[in-house]
């Protein structure tokens, strides 16, 4: 039905974020850019061709936002996994991954239109579910959706940060591991009962290291 497509750690400061990630693991993220009108900005790094890692935060050389930043931003204390995403495959719409999502009991939000433009002057659009109970919401453990509106994904061509070894969600809540599986993320996420949280494991030039 779909597949990972990112990884959010969400900083206070993108800059201190990129410092952090890459005294971990050897690898330096790129400038993603801007979220005009969102506040936030990010840097980037990849696993393969088509899952990547994003390093997102408040963008110092934006006004203040109508509303609040995404992924918790504004009541943030420090560093951390906050959410994933994951794509469309095939045929398979925001839609139909919206549906399983509210068949396991939860609210997939809504879509919204987004862009950024990238350093090179290209401009990057697609489209995602927000909201409801994804993303941020449920301590990060039902993925928001997304679709790259036939272009390729931001994760071919950035810089490796290493292979992701499992991305682990842990939840309290049994329909969230209902969720993921009807979502076919079964070989690629782990779900684990028990106290909120997200853990990725990833084998990096400096070794296997894991964040959450």
């Amino acid at each position: 039905m779909a597949e990972l497509d990112h990884i959010v750690f969400a900083c206070p400061d993108v800059d201190e974020g990129t410092r952090i990630i890459h005294d971990l693991t050897g690898a330096t993220a790129v400038v993603g850019g801007p979220h005009v009108g969102r506040g936030t900005h990010n840097t980037l790094l990849t696993f393969d061709d088509r899952t990547y890692f994003e390093i997102i935060g408040s963008d110092p050389d934006q006004p203040e936002p109508e509303r609040a930043r995404g992924f918790g931003l504004d009541d943030l204390d420090g560093p951390k996994l906050v959410a994933f995403a994951v794509h469309t495959i095939g045929d398979e719409t925001l839609d139909d991954l919206a549906q399983v999502v509210r068949d396991a009991g939860f609210d997939p939000g809504t879509h919204m239109a987004m862009s950024r433009m990238k350093p090179d002057g290209v401009l990057l659009e697609w489209e995602l579910t927000a909201g409801g109970d994804t993303g941020v919401r449920l301590e990060g453990g039902i993925p928001f959706a997304i679709d790259w509106l036939g272009g390729p994904s931001p994760a071919a061509s950035l810089p490796s940060m290493g292979s992701l070894v499992r991305l682990s969600v842990t939840n309290p809540d049994e329909r969230v591991g209902t969720a993921l599986t009807g979502l076919g993320l079964s070989d690629s996420v782990e779900f684990i009962l028990g106290p909120a949280n997200l853990t990725v494991t990833i084998d990096t030039p400096n070794g296997i290291v894991e964040l959450s």
